[in-house]
Formats: structure tokens, C-alpha cells, sequence
């Protein structure tokens, strides 16, 4: 979106396109102040259609679970019961290969919401020297710090054996959306390439 001040006698014009579903709807807007008048009776009807394509589709909360490899910050993650994990900071490769390190919410209906840093290491089965399983762990995050600020500490810790066994490691009981997360960043399960 795009705005021009000072056309004529004062006013302000907003140049938009709004893209839904393979459809480019594009418009304009002018005021002097306060509420934006549009110019034609099609322009008014595009804008209507725009708005509310929007307020359909993009501003509630997404319901599918995006793969991790394809997600951007607010994107789904995971959906366990009545808590979205979503994405606000891209989980990055590192070394060596398998380990992911990135940052999300945690919402949960009636309670407040948490960040977290997560790390996850995955591996994959019978590779030699490699382990058995995958490995999540995180640590809660405080009110303004930011994924990767400190590291090495973990609040808990959850070792998925790919014989389907899970263990609990670290100072606390890992949530019950780690495994789902786990398998996501890992490729497993659900989110397994086709």
C-alpha cells in the first residue's frame, strides 16, 4: 500500500492492491481528514470485497500447521488441544547438521501466553554414530529477552527413541506440544516428506 499527500485541495489518496486466492483487486482511497472517501462506486465495491476477504481469511489465526521449513514469524507450528505454538524467530540450521535453534509463542486459551528458545537435534535411524532419537529442549523465555541471547541453559528437555519411547530430561517435565514441535522440525510423522 502506497499513500500520496497533498493532491488536491489537501486531501490524501492510497493507492492499493489486495491479492486473494489468484485475484488482484486494486483501488483508491482520498480524504481531506478522518474517514477515507472513495472516488467511484467501484472503487468502493472493490474495497468492500478486499476488506472482507481480509477480515475472512488474514486476520484470524491460522488453522493448519505450516512445516517449519516453510514458515514465517506468526505462522502455526503446532496445534495440541487448545495451545498454538507459533513461530516468532526462524529456527536456523547449525552445526552440526540436524540441529535447529529459533523461538516461539506459546497460547493457550485462559492462561498467559510464553516464549520460548527451542533447540532441536534431530538424527535418523540406524545412522552410525549418530543417536536414537531425536532431542528437543527449551528454555522460557523472560519478558524482553530474545532467542539466543544466553545459551546453554534449558528448562526441560524430551528425547523422542524412534521405537516410539519418550524420556523426560532437564529441570522440568517438557510440555505436551514438544514431541509435535519435534516432529516438525525433524521431519517426522505429520510433517514427513512426500
Amino acid at each position: 500500500m502506497e499513500t500520496f499527500k497533498r493532491l488536491r485541495n489537501n486531501q490524501v489518496a492510497t493507492f492499493f492492491n489486495v491479492q486473494h486466492e489468484g485475484t488482484v483487486v486494486r483501488g483508491t482511497c482520498a480524504a481531506k481528514s478522518g474517514l477515507p472517501i472513495m472516488h467511484t462506486t467501484s472503487q468502493s465495491a472493490m474495497l468492500v470485497f478486499a476488506l472482507s476477504c481480509l477480515t475472512i481469511q488474514g486476520c484470524g489465526p491460522s488453522l493448519e500447521e505450516v512445516r517449519s521449513y516453510e514458515a514465517e514469524e506468526g505462522d502455526l507450528l503446532v496445534r495440541n488441544g487448545n495451545t498454538r505454538i507459533e513461530l516468532t524467530q526462524t529456527f536456523k540450521p547449525g552445526e552440526p547438521n540436524g540441529l535447529f535453534d529459533g523461538g516461539v509463542a506459546v497460547i493457550t486459551q485462559g492462561e498467559p501466553n510464553r516464549r520460548a528458545e527451542i533447540n532441536a537435534v534431530c538424527s535418523m535411524p540406524d545412522l552410525p554414530n549418530w543417536p536414537q532419537y531425536d532431542n528437543i529442549y527449551g528454555r522460557w523465555l523472560e519478558t524482553d529477552e530474545q532467542p539466543g541471547e544466553k545459551g546453554g541453559d534449558t528448562d526441560w528437555q524430551l528425547l523422542s527413541f524412534f521405537d516410539g519411547k519418550h524420556m523426560d530430561k532437564g529441570g522440568e517435565k517438557a510440555p505436551d506440544w514438544a514431541k509435535r514441535l519435534s516432529e516438525n522440525l525433524c521431519r517426522k510423522g505429520d510433517f514427513q516428506d512426500k
